[in-house]
């Protein structure tokens, strides 16, 4: 599982089904549209970080996870870093596979299947 380094403590994101399916329920769509251009954002990122580390952290609020992200980024971490070990658990967890696809500009971007 993708661990990120936060206050010198390593944190496992793991997501099993509860865990997405509160993410879904908290925002009212589907995982595969929190990753679309059009709703990825703070907010997603927020919530996908809090769904996979609310396994560990029981508890653990949305917003004490947005005060993780602002720590890990304080701490010289990126949200393109983070939200890629969101990916790779994510799929690690057999639940969502995610597929390579070219943006308009000849960027990759990843979309669930």
């Amino acid at each position: 599982m993708p661990t990120v380094t936060i206050g010198g403590k390593e944190w496992r994101l793991r997501y099993d089904f509860n865990a997405i399916a509160d993410a879904e329920e908290k925002v009212g769509l589907g995982i595969g549209a929190m990753f679309s251009d059009d709703r990825a954002g703070l907010s997603s990122i927020r919530l996908l970080v809090w769904a996979g580390l609310k396994w560990r952290e029981r508890g653990l609020t949305i917003e004490r996870a947005g005060s993780m992200i602002e720590e890990y980024m304080v701490e010289g971490g990126s949200l393109e870093v983070l939200m890629e070990k969101v990916r790779i658990a994510m799929q690690q967890s057999g639940l969502l596979q995610f597929k390579k696809v070219e943006a308009e500009e000849g960027n990759p971007i990843a979309e669930t299947e």
